[in-house]
Order: structure tokens, then C-alpha cells, then sequence
């Protein structure tokens, strides 16, 4: 049985009514069985699923293509004795243990001088909001105009940021620091107002792409972009990339937030976890439950009391 790309639409309203996925998600799964389907195979035919997962998956790493194939047979396949029987058989991408779980930890003020090295002034922007509040990178880049808002707290001036996370969860974060609120206002108050996006050139996707209709895609090359710059100012600092990420910036923000309280419900609050289990991940990969535990016991000081 053969399958078309004309498919996919509907296997785009599939996986949000069945699987619940996010956008970001569900735009990953289309581009994997849209490769899938331009080799023009017989979907019913389990080596041809596995010999796409050998030759792109295990190869390059590829770990969700046999989520989205699998998604696509459970979706598309009639017969369910042929449907068991290919998700049952297909060949699983094993995650490369080998891959760093905590990179180079650096400090605030370490990061910051990566931050004065950015060449970009809006990679500058985006990397001083992750530094001082933790946030992703995606959730920067997705701040729409109207997201930053001048405010007052304790009469003093603060700027209030509405965030749209994963899975559409909703977060306000607030920058206090008074240099970094003039950076950031300096920045968002050169956008051109007819500019949707602080972070997001959609004009240069434009000219390059033709007409953009993905909020992924422009993000995702956005980030490629961010991803660039930040590099470069890594190299510059003599720090080696392959260390660090931009993710790295929220666990960086998490341990300084871990030294401080030492309490994981402010640390859940403050990364906007829904689940609690994500936010020990953090924990756990670090050691970071255990380093007052060490401490303690190397330098004998008594806390059972």
C-alpha cells in the first residue's frame, strides 16, 4: 500500500486530536514521514520502515523518526494484523548514552562577559533574558510586541514579560536589574512597529524563502542564528561550544537558584515546571541534591543536629 504527501494534513490533525503533541512536535513528526514518504514505500512493508530508520535515524541520530513512523503506521494502516505486527518489529534508534547530560558549568558574571562578546544586539537581548530569568531560548524568540511591559514594584521600576512556554503553559517573569531593563528597552523600542515578533526577522525569512506561514520554521532558523552568534562569543572567551548550549543557560540559572534556596518547589516555580520530576532531572544530572551532603562530610561539619 502506497501513501502520498497529501497525507500528511491529515496526519497533522491526527497526532493533535490523538497524541496531543505541541506544535513544535507535531511540525518534527510531518518533516520525518514526509521524508519518509518522498523514497515512495510501501508502508505496509516493515523493511522499508526499517531501512529508512538504519539509514537516517541510527546514522544521523535521528531518535524521533520511529516515533513519527510509528505515529504514522498506527495512524494510517487499516489492517490492524499489519499494523501490530510493523510496531511491534520496528527497529528502535538506540539513544547515544555518550551524549554530555551537564555540560561546563559557568557563572553569572562568566556568562555575561560571553553576553558582551555577542555580536548581534538582538542575540545580546535574548541571552541577558535567559541569564537573568532562566527562560528558553524558544520562548524568547516567541515574545510577540505588547509581550514587555514597563511596570512598578515596591516603587521601583521593573519590566514585566508574559511568556508563552511549551505546551502554551504561561509564565510572567520580571527583570529588576536596572541596566538590563534599559539594554532591553533600548532594543524592543527600535522595532519597527509593524513588526510582530521582537526576536523573529520575518523579513529576511522572506526575501530567503519566499512566503513563511510556519511559526516553527521561522523560529527554528532564528535559533539557528541565535545559535551562531552565541558560538562565536563562546569561541571568543575561550570557551570550547561543544561545551555549552543555549539550554545550559537555564541550568545554569537553576543551580544559582538551588545554591540560594535549596528549595525545589521555588525551583519548580521559577523554571515553570508542570511536573516535579522534571525539575529533579535537573537535579539529579547535576549532583547538585548531593553537593551540600559532600560538603559536610568532607570538611566534617555536623548538621544532624
Amino acid at each position: 500500500m502506497k501513501a502520498h504527501i497529501t497525507d500528511l494534513s491529515m496526519f497533522k490533525m491526527w497526532l493533535g486530536e490523538k497524541r496531543n503533541l505541541s506544535e513544535s512536535s507535531t511540525h518534527v513528526y510531518c518533516e520525518a514521514v514526509e521524508r519518509f514518504l518522498k523514497g515512495n514505500p510501501d508502508i505496509d512493508s516493515l523493511v522499508d520502515y526499517n531501512n529508512f530508520i538504519i539509514e537516517h535515524a541510527i546514522k544521523k541520530r535521528c531518535y524521533h523518526y520511529y516515533s513519527a513512523l510509528k505515529a504514522f503506521a498506527e495512524y494510517k494502516i487499516a489492517d490492524a494484523n499489519i499494523r501490530i505486527r510493523i510496531i511491534e518489529n520496528m527497529i528502535k534508534a538506540q539513544v547515544n548514552n555518550d551524549i554530555k547530560m551537564e555540560r561546563k558549568y559557568l557563572t553569572e558574571e562568566e556568562i555575561l562577559e560571553v553576553i558582551n562578546h555577542i555580536k548581534e544586539p538582538k542575540h545580546r537581548v535574548i541571552a541577558l533574558i535567559q541569564t537573568l530569568t532562566g527562560v528558553r531560548a524558544g520562548d524568547v524568540l516567541r515574545l510577540k510586541r505588547d509581550n514587555i511591559m514597563p511596570e512598578e514594584y515596591k516603587g521601583e521600576p521593573v519590566l514585566r514579560i508574559n511568556i508563552t512556554g511549551k505546551g502554551k503553559k504561561r509564565n510572567v517573569i520580571f527583570i529588576h536589574d536596572v541596566v538590563a531593563q534599559e539594554i532591553i528597552m533600548e532594543y524592543i523600542t527600535q522595532i519597527f512597529n509593524h513588526e510582530e515578533f521582537y526576536f523573529i526577522e520575518l523579513g529576511k525569512m522572506k526575501n530567503r524563502h519566499g512566503n513563511i506561514t510556519s511559526e516553527f520554521r521561522l523560529m527554528r532558523m532564528n535559533y539557528t542564528w541565535y545559535w551562531q552568534d552565541l558560538k562565536e562569543a563562546l569561541q571568543t572567551c575561550g570557551i570550547n561550544f561543544a561545551d555549552w548550549a543555549t539550554h545550559d543557560m537555564r541550568r545554569a540559572f537553576a543551580r544559582r537558584v538551588w545554591e540560594r534556596y535549596k528549595d525545589i518547589h521555588v525551583l519548580q516555580s521559577l523554571l515553570n515546571h508542570a511536573n516535579p520530576t522534571v525539575t529533579l532531572r535537573y537535579l539529579n544530572q547535576s549532583g547538585l541534591q548531593n553537593v551540600d551532603y559532600h560538603h559536610d562530610m568532607q570538611m566534617g561539619k555536623d548538621n544532624t543536629q
